[in-house]
């Protein structure tokens, strides 16, 4: 994807979601300044399914986390993960 559709889609699921992290629930922040993105609860495209696990960057696997949870979840399943974050367990 160019850049202006990583911005659009990013916006749309920013949107779709009503700028909540798809994991934890929390508002995020969507910018595109470096310095911002760096934030803990900056938007940022997950893959629910890892490429690391055969998973693809077609839109249906993506959803906007913020960057804490994206960075956190390491290697458990999106479903698993997002009800730990709730503390649904």
């Amino acid at each position: 994807m160019d850049t202006r559709a990583v911005r659009y889609f990013r916006w749309l699921l920013f949107w779709q979601q009503q700028g909540r992290c798809c994991y934890c629930g929390e508002h995020v922040v969507l910018t595109y300044r470096p310095y911002d993105a760096a934030r803990p609860y900056a938007a940022t495209l997950e893959h629910l399914q890892r490429r690391a696990d055969g998973g693809t960057g077609h839109p249906s696997n993506l959803a906007m986390a913020c960057k804490h949870c994206n960075n956190t979840r390491g290697g458990r399943d999106w479903l698993s993960y997002a009800s730990w974050r709730r503390k649904e367990f």
